[in-house]
């Protein structure tokens, strides 16, 4: 080892005696199984991604950095582990491929110095250089060492110089190219000035996005971006703390509880996430949030979902790393002791199960801010999972190109509010400055509730809150009905509709039907204190088949309170929506009756669920 940045060679050696213990046994089979695919892989070559770029493929050059330093981590780590020349000399000549590119920009970014490409270029080289240290000649030693500072620490400090902007933005370009040129430039500031210049600008930088990470830990990019930053971060943070005695970066808010974030949002393992990017973020990196922090719900969740799919040749270091930062002792929790209804008040998301830690009932739901980055206009939406397949559903992103980064993006289906759960107002989109807010959640043993409130997000003349209940049978806890009720108000005569989408089959019977997925099912009816419409059409998708759609259409002058009822159980009889004289509600649905009252704020709310699930 050089400097020993992320782990010393005798560190990453003492791993043998893991391999074949407990929730270790299975990251090494994963791992090995990685490694063998590695190594009857092609190189990830410039000219390859280079005719993928010209092919129109978005982020070529990033995914191919991505891709050798996942490569080198988990080939290198392995070796240590179980000594195997082939992987030591395929990790050095997946080195040699990478210093050998022309450029570590993406032709996408060519208009900045540096960006993602450089940062998963630096880490891996930088890292790569320090464990291979005693197996490299001089000559390549020095040649790696150069590329870091040609290739990434000079761009970076030019791009620093120029106001890029990943210097000042608070999401994740800011994490990523940050975080990771910073740890480059850590692993060389002993030796070259400009690295522990690089260094410095780098922590003076990164303040914008700690700036924006809550004491609660939640991120309004949603799960895939908050899991691109906050590895790099956490990578960051390990190197800091093992090169230069610095738990700054540990120590900034919200670190210690940003690990739920996640973990709330993939109920059984799958996204439930909002905005462009609901990759599931399962890298071994956030092991470390589980041994700093102790978050036990962190390990659960790792252990569960990370390791149980088909080996790969591409992408990130999970196995490896989950072998080099995963808590030694740590058993996996049976229960990880989750709250079934969590709010992230700060972000406006929250979610609500039935129970935990399998729910086969269960709700996101997203207020919050519309201007954040990679937000889409789903204010007031919500997604819903039965019995581990998502029945109400969201549409993700569409691929990404150059027309969907630009000002174009608006006009994609996916990102306008009629592709979401929610509500449209006179076919206007909601407005990308509206700002909502999770107003009010509870939970009781046979309910779970939050409150939604949309702000401005319909227009400055409607006012739009969304109440989410999920019904519970309180003797086993299972999920039964969710019901949503919409109180609108309109300050002029003007068309609603609401939507309901989903990858299932709908059948539509007046105001009741039924959705019918691969797995599960539901039943629903429809009702509201005006006349409405209901019909079902259907959008075809570019890379996921149709989605199906729900549409409620109504006209609305003054107040309007809309139900929408989705259960297990057949629906017995017409769901009915009654206002009272005070500006309540009653909704009932067969037996059970919600009952809704005015608080002391002047605002609708829950006031008891009567009759039972």
């Amino acid at each position: 080892m050089r400097r020993g940045i992320l782990a010393s060679r005798e560190e990453l050696s003492a791993l043998r005696r893991l391999a074949g213990r407990g929730a270790f046994a299975g990251i090494f089979d994963a791992m090995r199984q990685r490694c063998a695919l590695i190594l009857e892989s092609a190189m990830l070559t410039e000219t390859q991604w280079q005719a993928l770029w010209l092919q129109g493929n978005w982020a070529s050059a990033v995914l191919s950095a991505r891709g050798v330093q996942g490569r080198v981590m988990d080939l290198l780590i392995s070796h240590r582990i179980d000594p195997n020349p082939a992987y030591r000399d395929r990790a050095i000549e997946e080195l040699r491929n990478l210093v050998g590119w022309s450029s570590w920009v993406d032709p996408c970014h060519n208009h900045i110095a540096a960006d993602l490409c450089t940062a998963e270029a630096a880490v891996a080289v930088a890292v790569g250089l320090d464990w291979l240290w005693e197996d490299l000649p001089d000559q390549t030693r020095k040649s790696f060492a150069d590329a870091i500072k040609a290739k990434a620490i000079a761009p970076y400090l030019a791009g620093c110089k120029q106001g890029s902007l990943w210097t000042s933005c608070y999401h994740y370009w800011n994490a990523v190219v940050n975080s990771g040129v910073g740890l480059a430039a850590l692993a060389l500031s002993d030796e070259s000035a400009d690295a522990r210049k690089a260094y410095t600008q780098a922590r003076k930088n990164l303040k914008h996005f700690f700036d924006a990470l809550g004491r609660e830990g939640g991120w309004d990019e949603g799960l895939g971006y908050w899991g691109y930053a906050m590895r790099y971060v956490l990578l960051l943070a390990e190197a800091a703390r093992r090169l230069d005695d610095d738990q700054t970066f540990l120590h900034q808010r919200g670190m210690d509880t940003t690990g739920l974030f996640p973990v709330y949002f993939t109920p059984n393992g799958q996204p439930a996430s909002f905005g462009d990017n609901s990759a599931v973020p399962l890298a071994g990196t956030f092991y470390l949030l589980s041994r700093h922090f102790d978050r036990r719900e962190v390990t659960w969740w790792l252990d569960t979902y990370a390791f149980h799919h088909d080996a790969s040749n591409t992408g990130w270091s999970t196995v490896g790393l989950a072998m080099l930062f995963r808590p030694q002792a740590a058993k996996t929790p049976k229960n990880p002791g989750l709250k079934v209804v969590k709010v992230f008040d700060q972000i406006g998301w929250a979610a609500l199960a039935d129970h935990w830690p399998r729910p086969s009932f269960y709700v996101a739901a997203k207020a919050g801010d519309l201007s954040a980055n990679h937000a889409q206009r789903d204010m007031n939406s919500l997604q819903l999972q039965v019995d581990g397949e998502m029945l109400l559903t969201d549409q993700g992103s569409a691929p990404y190109s150059r027309e969907y980064l630009s000002d174009a993006r608006d006009g994609f289906y996916e990102v306008q509010a009629r592709g979401h759960n929610t509500v449209i107002v006179a076919g206007r989109d909601q407005r990308i400055d509206a700002q909502g807010r999770v107003a009010e959640s509870r939970k009781g043993a046979d309910f779970r509730y939050v409150a939604l409130d949309s702000g401005a997000a319909c227009g400055e003349n409607v006012r739009f809150v969304r109440h989410i209940v999920m019904l519970v049978e309180p003797r086993t806890a299972t999920g039964v009905t969710l019901v949503v009720l919409d109180d609108l108000n309109n300050g002029v005569p003007e068309k609603v509709d609401t939507f309901w989408h989903t990858r299932g089959q709908i059948h539509l019977d007046g105001l009741a039907g039924t959705i019918i997925g691969a797995r599960a099912g539901l039943h629903f009816a429809l009702a509201s204190t005006v006349s409405v419409k209901a019909s079902v059409k259907s959008h075809p998708l570019e890379r996921r088949g149709h989605d199906n759609v729900l549409q409620m259409s109504a006209g609305v002058l003054g107040r309007a309170l809309t139900a929408s009822a989705f259960s297990r159980r057949k629906i017995s009889g017409p769901v009915e929506v009654v206002q009272d004289d005070r500006g309540g509600a009653c909704v009932r649905i067969g037996k059970t009756a919600l009952i809704f009252a005015i608080s002391r704020k002047q605002e609708m709310r829950l006031a008891s669920v009567e009759g039972g699930a």
